[in-house]
């Protein structure tokens, strides 16, 4: 049996989140989300950063696992925030930024033990509540541009949310960090067998998942109850299978692939697939030369070199 601590170590790898980052980030956290505007919608709600003085919409889907897409916050204080904040606070002088919530959770709170959360957390209701919000808002506010920006798993989903969302025409770019063109499912495998430093535990999980998901299966498991390697069978049964390869094929506007070199959750490959297999697209890549960030310097040089590109446009 897999020891506990062996499972918390492996939160990266299948919760695919490289950066959740607290307080030696440079800012203030108190005042991390000042001027935010909750919007709720019949199933779902988002997070608004407007300014008036702005035309341009980013929308920046990010992901949080269990936890609010804001992070999670205690004593009226955050004592973590998620990549997407770090973007916001670089963006929202020149756009209004919207941040879609995961599902109908409130902000700062934290949703492992909440099992109605537990049993709709799947790819296909994340997708639906991010569409709801966005068209939802949409509907009402006009922009001269949108820019989609998605982080780790989030990422996977953002070819899906531009081809289904009405207001499709007005997005002039995305932003795609940390996914790339590959399944998880093809990602695992790349893992599995070209990584040769894996422990005896990690390789038993990758032939674990590798066997109970295979695309030959016809059931694949569905329980939502207990934890599977930190998410759920149900999750995992919904998204290990989603390509966004399949959708980059058929979008025209220019796209943005972030990836670290030496990741060990969805491996570098992912990008390259894309940048292989589609060169004639407008498509650009910006590859890190590191595993994950794990410092300041790092993690300024990761969110300003990506917000460059989107000022750029």
């Amino acid at each position: 049996m897999i020891k506990w601590k062996t499972i918390v170590i492996l939160f990266l790898i299948f919760l695919i989140i490289f950066f959740t980052t607290c307080a030696t980030f440079p800012f203030n956290l108190a005042d991390t989300y000042q001027g935010k505007v909750i919007l709720s919608f019949p199933n779902s709600s988002a997070y608004l950063f407007p300014n008036s003085e702005a035309e341009r919409l980013v929308i920046i889907i990010d992901d949080s696992g269990w936890d609010s897409v804001l992070g999670v916050k205690q004593d009226n204080r955050w004592i973590s925030i998620n990549i997407g904040a770090l973007f916001m606070q670089d963006l929202r002088n020149y756009f209004s930024v919207l941040i879609p919530e995961i599902l109908n959770r409130q902000p700062g709170m934290t949703y492992s033990d909440n099992m109605h959360d537990r049993m709709n957390f799947t790819a296909e209701n994340l997708l639906a509540g991010y569409l709801e919000s966005i068209n939802g808002y949409l509907a009402e506010n006009n922009f001269s541009s949108i820019i989609l920006v998605g982080i780790s798993t989030s990422a996977a989903l953002i070819p899906l949310v531009y081809e289904r969302m009405n207001n499709k025409d007005d997005v002039i770019a995305m932003v795609s960090i940390g996914f790339g063109g590959l399944s998880l499912y093809e990602s695992l495998e790349i893992l599995h067998t070209t990584r040769a430093d894996w422990t005896p535990e990690y390789v038993a999980i990758f032939n674990d998942i590798l066997t109970r998901f295979h695309p030959e299966v016809s059931n694949f498991p569905d329980t939502f109850a207990h934890d599977y390697y930190i998410m759920t069978e149900r999750w995992l049964s919904s998204f290990i299978h989603i390509r966004p390869f399949d959708y980059y094929k058929n979008i025209n506007i220019p796209v943005l692939f972030v990836h670290e070199i030496y990741a060990r959750s969805i491996p570098v490959e992912s990008t390259i697939y894309i940048q292989e297999n589609l060169p004639d697209k407008s498509f650009d890549f910006i590859y890190f030369p590191w595993a994950e960030v794990e410092n300041n310097r790092r993690l300024v040089r990761f969110i300003r070199e990506i917000t460059q590109w989107i000022l750029s446009l």
